[in-house]
């Protein structure tokens, strides 16, 4: 794993449960960390762990452009520079298409695809004149599925991988790198919320991915030249070739649904919680 001794690392999105589980692993790579989320009360009780070095905690509204630049020049003007981004900060609202209200559309869309776009942009402001950089676009393998009761989501996440392999080829001998990380669902505070929503089914399909096995993938992609990293591998590339034949998938999405609504219900039954 890549060791990120003494540079500045910004993740979005910081005070959630892939955020945090983040956070705590560059932390421990000797990263020196700038984490943020809407408020800075949010970040407050994010641990990195005993013996780590304190981190810049910025209030950060990702849907907002001027507030990524002035963002990035904070981070500029305190530490000096800017090593890595992780385009991290994310929002789910199950609804079927028809009922989601017009503000849930913008919010997903500001903040999961405008603020990574935003996010890319005034990274590279730092990273492109220096020749050195690594950006991590988080999105999801609702970005290669089909998820219906998730359709805004799974656009947004769809828009978020065509963004990030853009950009790897536009960026391509710069020295600037980008590889988009896409994971599975994963046990978070997010994901217990959408048990509460029949419409989520697809998201409980599979058991969901520990925090920190996103995290490690999140910190393998600010070393490699790939363009996308997927978690857990099998499971993506099960999708990403199945993919090929949308018809088929279209057909088999009844079935996965009828799958995914079963395991909510044991989950539900087992205690798993609702909002």
């Amino acid at each position: 794993m890549p060791d990120l001794a003494g540079k500045v690392v910004l993740v979005t999105g910081a005070a959630g449960g892939l955020g945090r589980a983040m956070a705590r692993l560059f932390a421990e790579r000797g990263a020196r960390l700038v984490l943020t989320a809407r408020s800075e009360s949010q970040l407050a009780d994010v641990d990195l762990g005993a013996g780590s070095a304190p981190a810049l905690r910025l209030p950060l509204d990702v849907s907002d452009p001027s507030a990524w630049e002035a963002a990035v020049d904070r981070v500029l003007r305190e530490l000096g520079r800017l090593d890595v981004v992780v385009n991290n900060a994310g929002v789910l609202q199950p609804a079927h298409a028809h009922a989601l209200p017009v503000a849930e559309i913008q919010r997903q869309v500001g903040v999961n695809l405008l603020g990574t776009i935003y996010g890319c942009r005034a990274a590279l402001r730092a990273m492109r004149p220096r020749g050195a950089g690594r950006i991590v676009n988080v999105a999801s393998l609702g970005g290669v599925m089909p998820m219906p009761g998730q359709a805004v989501y799974c656009a947004t996440k769809y828009a978020v991988r065509g963004y990030s392999f853009s950009l790897h080829a536009e960026l391509r001998g710069t020295g600037v790198g980008v590889c988009v990380v896409s994971p599975d669902s994963a046990d978070t505070p997010q994901h217990r919320y959408e048990l509460g929503f029949d419409e989520a089914a697809m998201s409980f399909v599979n058991a969901p991915l520990r925090p920190e096995a996103v995290a490690a993938a999140v910190l393998a992609a600010t070393a490699t030249r790939r363009p996308e990293i997927l978690v857990p591998a099998g499971t993506g590339l099960l999708s990403r070739v199945a993919m090929g034949f949308p018809r088929l998938v279209l057909w088999l999405t009844p079935l996965l649904l009828r799958i995914g609504a079963r395991r909510m219900a044991a989950r539900r039954a087992a205690g798993g919680g609702t909002p």
